[in-house]
Order: structure tokens, then sequence, then C-alpha cells
């Protein structure tokens, strides 16, 4: 048995109404940097076309080569590298 398939009219006003973005479970998404959407597939992570890797993350650690680092500077490093899922 056939399924009679919709005209592109009553595909247009079943989707007026539609569940966009809504939420992560929604069945819609656009393609975005929101916690609703889906990420394009050549996102690259750079804070543009997908979330930034390591943002929100408080390393707290130099930004620059010192000729030494504490122990606690290297444990901060570890931690933000583990945090971003490396070396588990």
């Amino acid at each position: 048995m056939t399924q009679p398939v919709p005209t592109p009219g009553e595909v247009s006003k079943a989707h007026t109404n539609s569940d966009v973005d809504a939420s992560k479970v929604a069945q819609h998404h656009t393609l975005g940097i929101q916690a609703n959407q889906a990420s394009p597939g050549d996102h690259t992570h750079n804070g543009k076309n997908s979330k930034k890797i390591g943002k929100g993350i408080n390393a707290a650690f130099p930004t620059t080569a010192n000729v030494a680092y504490t122990q606690a500077q290297i444990q901060a490093i570890i931690d933000a590298l583990r945090a971003l899922g490396l070396g588990t």
C-alpha cells in the first residue's frame, strides 16, 4: 500500500510549528555554535563556526614559556589538557 505524498505546500505548513533548535533532542536543527544547534561538517573549533576549544576553562598557567615551571603550573597544564579530553 502506497502512502500519499504531501504537496510542497502541505510540507511547508507542517513545518511552520517545527521544533527547530528548541532543545538538544529536537528533530530539526540549524547549523551554528549555540547549544541546540548542530555543528557543520567543516567545523574547526575556532570559535566562529563551532565552539572554541578551551573556552571556559581556567587553565591558570602562563601563556609564555618560562625557564622553569613550578610543579603547580605543570599540573595546571596537565589538568587543562585532560579537561579537553587529551591524555585519557
